[in-house]
This record gives C-alpha cells, structure tokens and sequence, in this order.
C-alpha cells in the first residue's frame, strides 16, 4: 500500500518519471527449445510467434478454451528454434505448455535460477546504458533484444519495461549477477539514478499510471475486454479462438477500466472489492494504488460492460468509498 506522504516511494517514482532508476526484476523465464517451438508457441499465443524474427521479441496473452485469459508474458526470439517466455507464473505455463505439445518436438525448461535480470527505466536510461556497455544501444528498437557486454561479461540487452518510460532490460547469468549489479550501480550512481527498492513502485504505482495492468488484473477476460484487440492474431489457430470468436460477436460482458478513487485515502480498498453503482453491484476492484506524477488514488476495475460508462460516480466496498470510472491510461 502506498501513500500520498510516503517521501521514499515519491522520491523513486519520480526518479523515474524525470531522470531514471534502476531495480533487480523479479519474474520467471522460460526457455523454449527445439524445431517446432515456433508452431507450438504459436499455438499457445493470440499472438502471432511466426512474424517474430530472431532479436524480436512480442507482447501477447494466452487463453484457456473458454478464450479468457490466463497468462500475459513477453515472448523473446533468442536464435533459431529458441525461445524465453517472460512470466511471472513459468510453474504453471509449464505444466500448461506440457498438457498442449500434442507430440510436438518442443522442450520447456524453467532457467529462472540460471538468469538474472535488472532493468535500468527513465528518459536517462539511453544514456546510462552507453556509459555501461561495450557496445551503444542507440539504434536499439523498443521490443528488441541484442547481445552485449558488460566489461567482459556478455549480457543480453531487451529494450522494454514496466513503466511507461524509455527502458531497458539487463539479462545475464546468474553467477555475473553480483558483478552486473555493481556495474550497474556505479554507472546509475553517476546520473543520480536511485535504486528502487520500493516494489509497488515497480510493480503499481509507475505501471498502473501509464495503464500497464498485470496478469492478475486480466485474468478471466477475454482481450476484448481488456482492450487488447490489437494483440489478436486471428488469421491463425491457437487455444482458444473459436470461444474467442464467439464472445467477439457476442460483445464484452465486461470491461477492464480505470477508476479513480475520490477520498483522500484508499486503505480500505482491497482486491476484488465490490464496486456499485446506485447501490447496485456492478463490478469489483484488481488494483488500487496512489499515483505520483498524477496526485490521484487510481486503480483498475472490472465492471460490467454496459455500466462501464467514464465519469459514471460509483462507490467502493461496504464504507461506499467515493469513486468515478476513467480510461486506464492517466499519463
């Protein structure tokens, strides 16, 4: 839970916003070998895995049967029949992936203990990372990823991030972590980059303001609900697109949308809060968070699609917590 008056995560959080910071990230890798990875990814993905050449990598989601969403991760194209999917569940994308290989020559193994990554965010990452690598990043595309190194230590560069922000991505193994981390340190430390040692920072506060939702928010809405409709590939088969198609025609049941709490504290407001409208239950709550560059209480709701209306007034929880329903993008 973060507050309006919380000056260590206010100082991080704008950090970012105005110059950069640093921070170990702390999600799953999955590494995804052998000659019908492609097809099988592209089986699993509403994304389409087969126009991602090698050094490209791909937002996209992935779907039950019922065309609901389960997983959304970031799927790398390291080399030819190699892939890394960037999770923050690989136990269960596993287990997963497994059931659905329909004899496929395809192996998945969980290389989150082999693999560290560290991400450098802000409108000053560009020039931290040319001060910190061995070769400059300039010409580095937003979603690519490229070898590099560090002193003599080889990295992979992915250009991305959880913030909204110009960014980048540090991957090297895990016996280099303490050495990457140090390097990092120093270089950030000589453009007054902090650390972000605040998780919700990361994780919420920087994410939520530029409408970047987690898995959690998402799960069990189609992406038409969450406005994902952009990451549909539906000139391809994968798991769950005729439910997919079907609900398409139909219209969405609900909608992910933002909402912007009105009361000067939100600490009685908890995931899956109800949310009314007229008294009526109409949704309920996935995210609640204060937002710094924009001095609001703002978070993410589900909300029944035709009561999903922006700036319709509705309250939060049994204390009626003011609220109002917004876009979910605040920046």
């Amino acid at each position: 839970m973060l507050f309006k008056n919380d000056k260590a995560a206010r100082a991080q959080h704008q950090a970012v916003r105005e110059n950069a910071g640093w921070y170990r990230w702390t999600h799953d890798l999955v590494e995804v070998r052998g000659k019908d990875a492609e097809k099988f990814l592209d089986r699993l993905f509403v994304g389409a895995i087969t126009r991602t050449p090698v050094g490209r990598t791909k937002y996209t989601t992935m779907l039950n049967e019922d065309g609901k969403i389960i997983d959304d991760t970031i799927v790398m194209h390291m080399e030819e029949d190699c892939y890394r999917v960037s999770t923050l569940y690989a136990p269960q994308f596993i287990k997963w992936a497994d059931a659905h290989k329909d004899g496929a020559a395809v192996s998945c193994e969980d290389i989150t203990k082999n693999v560290d990554m560290y991400a450098v965010q802000g409108p000053r990452s560009l020039e931290i990372m040319n001060s910190l690598l061995a070769a400059p990043v300039d010409e580095l595309k937003r979603f690519a990823v490229a070898d590099n190194q560090i002193g003599d230590i080889a990295v992979h560069i992915h250009r991305s991030g959880f913030t909204g922000e110009l960014g980048y991505e540090v991957y090297c193994r895990i016996e280099d972590t303490q050495a990457v981390e140090d390097a990092i340190r120093a270089a950030c430390e000589k453009f007054s980059a902090p650390e972000l040692t605040v998780l919700e920072v990361y994780v919420r506060s920087l994410p939520v303001e530029k409408g970047f939702a987690l898995r959690q928010d998402m799960y069990g809405l189609t992406p038409y609900e969450c406005g994902l409709d952009w990451s549909v590939s539906l000139d391809k088969d994968f798991i769950g697109k005729e439910a997919l198609v079907k609900a398409k025609e139909d219209g969405p049941r609900y909608r992910l949308v933002g909402l912007e709490y009105l009361a000067e504290s939100y600490e009685d407001i908890a995931q899956k809060e109800t949310v009314y409208r007229y008294g009526v239950p109409c949704g309920f709550v996935r995210a609640a968070i204060y937002g710094y560059t924009v001095e609001k209480n703002i978070g993410f709701a589900v909300i029944e699609a035709k009561k999903a209306v922006v700036g319709e007034r509705v309250t939060v929880g049994s204390n009626d917590s003011p609220a109002v329903i917004t876009g979910k993008c605040w920046l």
